[in-house]
Order: C-alpha cells, then sequence, then structure tokens
C-alpha cells in the first residue's frame, strides 16, 4: 500500500507506541489524527509531530463517532483505523485480581476496540474499501501465569478480529493484527516487568508496522518477538 495521503486514526496516538507509529506514518506522508483522552499530551504530541488530534475517550462510544464524524468531514474519509489505546494491570494471581481495575482493562482494551471497529466499519462499507489495524500481543496468543485479565482482554481481541475478517471476506476491506512481544512503554506503570531493558523499543516495533503495511502482500497477523541474544 502507498501510505502518501492516506487518512489515519491512531487511538492511544499521545505517546508510546501509537506516538511513534503517528510519527512514521507522518513521514510516509499519510494524513494523521491522534486521539486520546489525556488533553494535554494529546495536543503536546500533536504539536512535536507535526499531525492533526482529537480529544476522545475509548470507552465512550459516543466519543468515538464524534472522532470518526470529524475525520470523515474534515478529511471526507478514513483509509486506515488503528485501535491502538490500552493499559495493563499489575501481574497477580487470578484470585487477587481486583474487580474494579478488570472491568476498567476490559472498557480500554476490548470494548474501545470493540467501538473502533464499527465506526471504523460504518464508514469503510460505504466506500468499499479501507484498513482496520489491531495492536494485540503475544499476550493474545498464550495464556501466561500473572497477567490472566491483560492476556484474556488480548484473546477477546482476537477473536473479534478474526470474527470480523470472515464477515468482511468478500469487501475490499482488510483487518490485520499485531502481536509484538514486549514493548518499552508506560503501560506498565502499576509494575514494570524486571526484564523490562530487554523489551523492545517502540521504533523498532513500528517501523516493522509500516513496512508490513507497505508489503505487496502484508501480513494479516504480525508476530513481532523480540530478539533472542
Amino acid at each position: 500500500m502507498n501510505l502518501k495521503d492516506k487518512v489515519v486514526v491512531i487511538t492511544g496516538g499521545s505517546q508510546g507506541f501509537g506516538k511513534a507509529l503517528a510519527r512514521f506514518l507522518s513521514e510516509e506522508g499519510s494524513q494523521v489524527i491522534i486521539s486520546s483522552h489525556e488533553k494535554d499530551d494529546l495536543e503536546s504530541a500533536s504539536h512535536e509531530l507535526g499531525v492533526d488530534n482529537f480529544l476522545a475517550n475509548v470507552t465512550s462510544m459516543e466519543d468515538i463517532k464524534r472522532l470518526g464524524e470529524y475525520a470523515f468531514k474534515k478529511y471526507g474519509m478514513i483509509d486506515i483505523w488503528i485501535n491502538n489505546a490500552g493499559i495493563h494491570i499489575a501481574p497477580s494471581l487470578v484470585e487477587d485480581v481486583d474487580i474494579r481495575k478488570l472491568r476498567r482493562l476490559f472498557d480500554v482494551n476490548f470494548f474501545g476496540y470493540f467501538f473502533g471497529c464499527q465506526l471504523a466499519l460504518s464508514h469503510m462499507k460505504q466506500r468499499k474499501a479501507g484498513v482496520i489495524i489491531n495492536v494485540n500481543s503475544t499476550a493474545g496468543l498464550d495464556g501466561r501465569p500473572g497477567i490472566s485479565a491483560y492476556s484474556s482482554s488480548k484473546f477477546a481481541i482476537k477473536g473479534l478480529t478474526e470474527s470480523i475478517r470472515k464477515e468482511i471476506r468478500d469487501s475490499n476491506i482488510n483487518i490485520y493484527q499485531i502481536f509484538p512481544g514486549g514493548m518499552q512503554t508506560d503501560i506498565y506503570k502499576e509494575k514494570y516487568p524486571d526484564d523490562f531493558e530487554d523489551y523492545m523499543a517502540v521504533d523498532l516495533v513500528a517501523q516493522k508496522v509500516v513496512d508490513n503495511l507497505k508489503a505487496e502482500s502484508p501480513e494479516i497477523d504480525l508476530i513481532i518477538k523480540r530478539p533472542t541474544k
């Protein structure tokens, strides 16, 4: 795909991986709109990167609708929608998971993606074209002890993506998944992993995602594992 002039919406785009994606896509000539519920971070990132922004909370379908309407009215289309906003909670045994944090986790990590997919598809089906990218995790491929809540939310995204893929298989709309194996982002701020320094830089992963989009035959499920020493 030629990314020049493509209209791209990125949720959770004010920092970390979303911000890195915005920078790389902007450098490819895409018209990028980053979104976040943190106003100061959003405006700072928008100014730094020279990209558009829209304040929205992914847990609110109304906010997501307004984000979509903004992009559609200003640019006339949405070519690529990237569901990226996500949170993590401190590892614990399943019986010790705080239920309030669990509900918040699913509100952001699953419902935020579900709302994003609904909105993107409503616009893309009108144009009969478009790409949705769901940023998942290798935790959505294999269950792991201590992160039952986070892993469950990522497995839910995998199921959502695969179901939508079958629903739109006869259309010119594509839905891709990205499965990074641990990135150096603030998503772990409740408790950083002991081996955090071995996690991948966001720029490395973002470049692989952009390169995949530009490929003649992109991988629909892109697994990006940490390099082995």
